[in-house]
C-alpha cells in the first residue's frame, strides 16, 4: 500500500489536468478490468465482474485531483501571478516550492521580505495578488517562453514516512489514499460486479462525478474521499474530532450530503464486527462526490468512508496508513455483505 501511494502522489493532477495521475491509475487498473474508458469529463470508469450478478449497480467512487495554482499573469521582471484552483488557504503559500506547467517548471511562491514592510502589513495576511511565484526569470520575455497563460502547477512535496504510528506526510493525500485502496481492490476477486469511478474535477464542484452519476445510473453508491481533522494543539476537551490513526470515518452528513442511513448501520456493524476502527464524524463541513450521485437523476442510496487528513489542502498533508488499510479492509467487508445480504 504505501508504494502505491507513494507513486499516486508523485503524479500531477490539478483539477481539470488529471492527466498525469489518470495515466499511472489506468495502467495499473487495465490487467484487472474488464472494461475500462475515460469520460468526457476525464473520469477514468472501469468496470470488474464479480463472483454475483446484483440486482442493484453497485459503484465505488474516489476522487483523482488535487488542489493547485493556474498562471495567471506575468510581471515585466519575470514573476508568474496566479490563482488557486480548488480551495487552497492562502497563508499556506507563502515559500513554498511548485512545479508550473507540463515541462514541471521549478518556482517558489514570493512575496515582498520582511523588512520592507510596513508595520499594517506584517499585521495582516498578504492578499493572493501580492503573492508571486519566482521561476528565475530575468523578464516577462524569459517568463512566456517558458510557461502560457491557463498553465497549472502542482505543489512540490516529497512523499515520506514518519512517526512510530505509520504516519506519512505529502501532497494530496486526501484523493491519492483512497484511489490506492479502489487500486488494491481491483487486484482482488470481488464479490459481486462492480463498477469503479476515479473522479475528475472533485476539488471545484464534485464535476466529474456529476457526468458518471448519469453514464453509470448506480442504485448503491461508496464514496472514498478525506475528512479534516481538528486534532492539532487547539484542540480543547470539549471539541470532539476525528483524528489520523483513530480509524476510518464513517460520515452521517457533510455540507451537501445526508448518508443513507441503511448503508450507514451496514458499514458501522460491519466494522465492528471486523474489529476495524472507525470514527464518527456527525457534521462535516466538507464535500464529497456523494453529493453528485445522491442528487442524480431519481437519486442512489450513499454512503462515505473518510480518511482522516491534517492539515487538509495544503502542500504537505499528514495522513496514517493504518487508517488507509482500514478502509480497504472495510470496503472489501461492504462488498462481500452485498454479495451474501443484497440491499
Amino acid at each position: 500500500m504505501r508504494e502505491l501511494i507513494k507513486s499516486l502522489c508523485a503524479c500531477s493532477g490539478v483539477s481539470s489536468r488529471e492527466e498525469d495521475v489518470r495515466q499511472f491509475i489506468q495502467a495499473q487498473a487495465k490487467p484487472y478490468a474488464d472494461s475500462l474508458r475515460v469520460d468526457a469529463m476525464g473520469n477514468l470508469i472501469v468496470f470488474k465482474h464479480g463472483r454475483k450478478s446484483t440486482e442493484k449497480r453497485i459503484l465505488l467512487d474516489a476522487p483523482m485531483d488535487e488542489v493547485g495554482v493556474m498562471v495567471s499573469g506575468f510581471t515585466d521582471d519575470g514573476s508568474i501571478r496566479f490563482q488557486t484552483v480548488g480551495p487552497v488557504d492562502r497563508r499556506t503559500l507563502i515559500g513554498k516550492r511548485v512545479y508550473l506547467g507540463e515541462n514541471r517548471i521549478p518556482g517558489v511562491v514570493g512575496m515582498k521580505p520582511i523588512h520592507l514592510t510596513t508595520k499594517s502589513e506584517r499585521n495582516n495576511l498578504p492578499k493572493l495578488k501580492e503573492l508571486y511565484i519566482d521561476i528565475g526569470a530575468k523578464d516577462k520575455a524569459a517568463a512566456k517562453a517558458l510557461l502560457a497563460l491557463g498553465d497549472v502547477g502542482v505543489f512540490a512535496s516529497e512523499f515520506a514516512s514518519f512517526g512510530a504510528e505509520k504516519y506519512c506526510k505529502g501532497k494530496t493525500l486526501d484523493s491519492r489514499i483512497s484511489c490506492a485502496v479502489l487500486l488494491k481492490l481491483l487486484r482482488e476477486e470481488l464479490p459481486v460486479d462492480c463498477t469503479f469511478v476515479f473522479a475528475a474535477q472533485e476539488q471545484v464542484g464534485t464535476r466529474g462525478a456529476f457526468g458518471a452519476a448519469f453514464s453509470e445510473r448506480p442504485d448503491i453508491v461508496l464514496c472514498l474521499d478525506s475528512v479534516a481533522t481538528g486534532d492539532g494543539p487547539e484542540r480543547t476537551e470539549d471539541k470532539v474530532s476525528v483524528t489520523p490513526g483513530g480509524g476510518v470515518v464513517l460520515p452521517v452528513s457533510d455540507r451537501f450530503t445526508m448518508y443513507d442511513r441503511t448503508l450507514f448501520l451496514r458499514l458501522r456493524g460491519l466494522a465492528e464486527r471486523e474489529n476495524i476502527p472507525w470514527q464518527l464524524k456527525a457534521a462535516d463541513p466538507g464535500q464529497s462526490d456523494a453529493r453528485s450521485y445522491q442528487r442524480s437523476r431519481c437519486g442512489a442510496q450513499v454512503a462515505g468512508l473518510g480518511l482522516p487528513v491534517r492539515y487538509l489542502h495544503c502542500p504537505t498533508e499528514v495522513a496514517s496508513l493504518e487508517d488507509a488499510e482500514g478502509m480497504l479492509r472495510l470496503t472489501r467487508a461492504f462488498l462481500q455483505s452485498l454479495e451474501e445480504e443484497p440491499l
